[in-house]
């Protein structure tokens, strides 16, 4: 299941690559960085997101072996 951190971090990244474009486009070096930045912070919030739907996947796992609530 996707969860929020998923979600905000790819809006994130579309955001940088539309800014890193429209910077090319313009001949706008700062919006250019700018673009690039937001698309790290955003695949660092996606990944972010990738984790914590890891870990819940394996506590629901466990509880199944286990049989818990």
């Amino acid at each position: 299941m996707i969860n929020k951190d998923q979600i905000a971090g790819a809006a994130k990244t579309a955001l940088g690559k539309t800014q890193e474009a429209a910077g090319k486009a313009v001949d706008d070096k700062a919006l250019q960085v700018k673009g690039l930045k937001n698309q790290a912070k955003g695949n660092l919030q996606a990944r972010k997101g990738d984790a914590i739907e890891a870990v819940d996947d394996a506590a629901k796992a466990v509880k199944s072996e286990v049989g818990g609530p």
